[in-house]
């Protein structure tokens, strides 16, 4: 069973963030997915110091609960990165594990195939390329796998997700993806 960690970067509970991975999950686990869902709001998490410690003895010298992510994440095959965009960019909350050089240096993301999931409020398409090229060169730097993208435009509100055209079916169709492309 391919085992997919769904990591949901919103500072919500269950917002559009949470909407758009349970379709995601919904997609992969009719493939025989196995999915373990992540709430970073939900954890103690510090910013990275680039103290490298992690890069000589192999352990982070912050006391927070980044071994939860470095334990599932270590264990997936896939990992879709669920997010709203906010100021431009991922959530603080994502933009924190992203900065996280232990992660890197424990090969987390090594070999992993990585999907973005984005959500952006109206008037920020704009910023869209800019921000999936940073993305897409933080996934290479990890040695992830890009296995796809889906990216919500317009959603602000909760419950604006729902309201956008086949949104829910392709979502749906990009979790059977990852199954399929393991």
């Amino acid at each position: 069973m391919t085992k997919v960690l769904m990591i949901n970067g919103s500072h919500r509970t269950d917002g559009n963030t949470s909407i758009l991975l349970s379709y995601i999950e919904k997609g992969a686990t009719s493939e025989g997915g196995e999915v373990e869902l992540i709430r970073l709001r939900d954890l103690n998490l510090k910013p990275c110091t680039y103290c490298l410690k992690c890069t000589i003895s192999g352990e982070c010298n912050l006391d927070d609960d980044i071994s939860i992510l470095l334990e599932a994440g270590l264990k997936a095959r896939n990992i879709v990165l669920g997010t709203p965009v906010s100021r431009w960019f991922v959530s603080s909350y994502m933009k924190l594990i992203l900065d996280r050089e232990i992660l890197y240096q424990k090969g987390v993301f090594e070999n992993t195939g990585v999907v973005f999931a984005l959500l952006m409020g109206p008037e920020q398409d704009k910023t869209l390329s800019c921000m999936l090229n940073i993305l897409m060169r933080i996934a290479n730097h990890g040695k992830m796998i890009y296995k796809g993208r889906i990216v919500a435009n317009g959603v602000l509100e909760i419950g604006d997700l729902d309201k956008l055209d086949d949104f829910k079916d392709e979502a749906i169709r990009l979790g059977q993806s990852i199954i399929a492309k393991t």
